[in-house]
């Protein structure tokens, strides 16, 4: 079973842009190569276990609270650079303004300081936002396999050799296959006390 990109399936059950064709889709293009359920040759249908990761996904604690994270620290880096453009602005009226009473030299000089200064604050943001999707992405990962290892010993525990997900079953009558509640209790356990800190640069640019 392939685990796919925890933000990119966030975003599209926020956006109820999700059918189980998109399902199959991402888990196909994954770049993910980790199976964490050992898989036998031959499948006895009592060993079959499904579990529903949009759920798992949309009510799990410490994903929600990385998502929520996420999205504040990438309000402030906006508004830090909306602050500086507004401020580069009128300092850059300012230099048209006085053309005029400038020399050709101190007035080229001004706008070569103002380009090199315009030049810093996009390098900066572009930063900030590297050192913030790094944060996130690390972070991700962590929690990715953390609920790729529960699955794992939920499945053991159960004796169950596959777990499908549960999108892509047409119909099961044993509700007792269905892993999703005890996955996402014991998930929501193990990650209750980890400390899920997103780096991000203060300084103003």
């Amino acid at each position: 079973m392939l685990f796919l990109n925890i933000a990119y399936f966030i975003n599209i059950i926020e956006n109820n842009q999700i059918v189980n064709t998109d399902i199959i889709n991402i888990i196909n293009n994954s770049k993910s190569s980790f199976y964490p359920i050992p898989i036998s040759n031959t499948v006895n249908i009592d060993k079959i276990g499904i579990v529903d990761f949009r759920y798992i996904l949309k009510k799990s604690n410490a994903i929600r609270v990385l998502g929520d994270k996420f999205i504040f620290y990438e309000k402030k880096i906006n508004e830090k650079i909306k602050l500086k453009q507004k401020e580069l602005k009128i300092e850059e009226k300012k230099i048209l303004s006085r053309k005029n009473k400038l020399t050709d030299a101190d007035y080229k000089n001004k706008l070569n300081l103002f380009k090199s200064e315009v030049f810093e604050v996009q390098k900066k943001y572009k930063e900030d936002r590297l050192i913030l999707n790094n944060s996130f992405q690390t972070l991700q990962k962590k929690l990715k396999d953390l609920l790729a290892q529960v699955i794992k010993d939920v499945s053991k525990k159960r004796e169950i050799n596959v777990v499908f997900l549960k999108e892509n079953v047409f119909l099961f009558n044993d509700p007792s296959i269905d892993l999703t509640n005890e996955v996402l209790d014991l998930f929501n356990k193990k990650t209750k006390s980890m400390s899920i800190t997103i780096t991000l640069n203060d300084k103003p640019f």
